[in-house]
């Protein structure tokens, strides 16, 4: 098999990839490096998303870096296109279920779809492009699938319609030398994989025609956002309730203010804890009867343990 073949179907951002240690080394992608992923010397990711690749502001080498950051000047969100899309499903066991399933729905959508078990429990979906598409057109399209076959999803690659600058997030590229047993590699439709050289035969012949996506696209509706059930905003006085002189008070409020706790208040208790007067006049009262109480309770107790030795 070409490493060419590998590097046109699977194109992507040229000037930096993902390692497999989950990093970004900038540094050209080319054939080379996909032969090295072939072979396992240094297994790899591709960023599938490019700016201005008809070089029509620049193109996608024009960024520029400040410290850390590289952005486009005057970025324009419809310059970022792909040539690929894929689908992350990490569900487990039900994975290939899922896949299966979003793959059903993009041929009844006349779009062909690769599923892909990937390194973990989980499944990839690969599709592909036959010309430069809009990383928005792709994400809606996939999206679309998704929610008519009601599908949990970890995340579609793309995984922004536009970014700042490059090189966004990679998506691991399959059929690595180093990959385990029947991991990272296309299976057919009975769950059998696909050699190499077959699947990139199949997948280039099977390309996605612009208008079938872009038919697809049209499908996804975002979802409504959800308000939380907050009461209705009411307009507050910012007065304060009392000015520092008590001039703002009235009535039984401006009373207390001026003199102090009035006779009601305080012949119920106001200052007092909840007995108010009443702890207090009969404290000698209540303090007998509760001795009266307690004593009788010790002598009941002293009778009842004598009967009860």
């Amino acid at each position: 098999m070409n490493e060419f073949t590998v590097l046109d179907l699977f194109n992507g951002f040229r000037y930096a990839y993902g390692t497999d240690a989950g990093g970004c080394r900038w540094a050209n992608v080319d054939a080379d490096l996909v032969a090295r992923h072939l072979s396992g010397e240094e297994m790899i990711g591709i960023y599938p998303m490019v700016y201005d690749p008809h070089w029509t502001r620049g193109g996608p080498d024009a960024w520029r870096e400040d410290a850390d950051d590289r952005y486009y000047v005057q970025m324009e969100p419809d310059l970022w296109h792909c040539m690929w899309g894929a689908i992350d499903i990490d569900e487990g066991d039900d994975s290939i279920v899922y896949a299966r399933n979003v793959a059903t729905v993009f041929e009844a959508l006349e779009i062909q779809a690769w599923v892909e078990r990937s390194r973990s429990k989980g499944c990839h979906i690969w599709l592909f492009n036959r010309e430069w598409t809009r990383a928005s057109t792709m994400r809606r399209a996939m999206k679309a699938a998704l929610d008519i076959a009601d599908i949990p999803y970890d995340a579609v690659y793309p995984k922004q319609d536009s970014l700042k600058g490059p090189p966004g997030n990679y998506m691991r590229l399959p059929y690595g030398g180093g990959r385990p047993e029947g991991k990272q590699e296309v299976i057919d439709i009975n769950g059998e994989p696909l050699e190499v050289d077959d699947f990139m035969e199949r997948a280039r012949a099977g390309r996605i025609v612009p208008e079938r996506l872009e038919r697809a696209a049209a499908l996804y509706k975002e979802p409504e956002p959800i308000h939380p059930d907050l009461p209705p905003r009411r307009d507050y006085s910012k007065e304060p309730l009392m000015n520092l002189d008590g001039t703002r008070l009235r009535g039984l409020p401006a009373e207390m203010f001026n003199n102090g706790p009035v006779p009601y208040y305080r012949g119920h208790g106001a200052g007092r804890g909840a007995e108010g007067d009443r702890a207090e006049q009969g404290g000698e009262e209540d303090g007998g009867e509760a001795d009266g109480r307690a004593q009788g309770d010790r002598g009941a107790a002293e009778a009842h343990g004598h009967q009860g030795r």
